[in-house]
């Protein structure tokens, strides 16, 4: 870690500022002290921590995936942005409804959609793929995102509500 202030170094794996006191970085995934084991395999040294569990894994267990350290049950959550896809929907009131019972709860929910131009072509980005029609137009899933760090809560609470599996 290289010193930003007295309360902020930068990672060196991902080059984002963290807290001098933070053991991993939640960025990332680094690990930043000495012998820390897998959850796993606890006479395993971990190799990083899973951005969305926080928990720490050895190479069996987890590994870097676009520079995001995720264990093996986390490796195929969308992630972009910081951000993690906990739902889907091409419902718009279903979508608001499982923002709405998140922020109730404390999560910050953030809803993310991209749709096309009518007539346009059928993939004009690669970002998500499009999918089903609205008002005429290609519409991707309507995404309920939220913080790495929120996802387990978030999880929980829309099982709670009958929302997600």
């Amino acid at each position: 870690m290289n010193e930003l202030n007295d309360d902020l170094l930068i990672c060196e794996g991902c080059e984002n500022s963290v807290k001098t006191e933070d053991e991993f970085c939640p960025e990332c995934g680094d690990i930043f002290i000495d012998e820390v084991f897998c959850d796993n395999h606890t006479a395993m040294l971990a190799d990083g921590v899973c951005i969305i569990c926080a928990l720490p894994f050895c190479e069996e267990c987890g590994a870097k995936i676009n520079n995001h350290f995720l264990c093996n049950q986390h490796s195929n959550y969308e992630i972009y942005s910081g951000m993690v896809r906990v739902y889907g929907t091409l419902d718009d009131t279903a979508a608001q409804y499982a923002k709405t019972c998140l922020e109730q709860d404390g999560i910050h929910p953030l809803l993310f959609c991209r749709h096309q131009p009518k007539g346009g072509p059928r993939f004009a980005y690669t970002l998500f793929e499009a999918q089903g029609d609205y008002l005429g137009h290609l519409v991707n899933e309507i995404k309920v995102m939220v913080p790495c760090q929120e996802v387990v809560k978030a999880e929980e609470i829309l099982k709670s509500i009958k929302i997600a599996d």
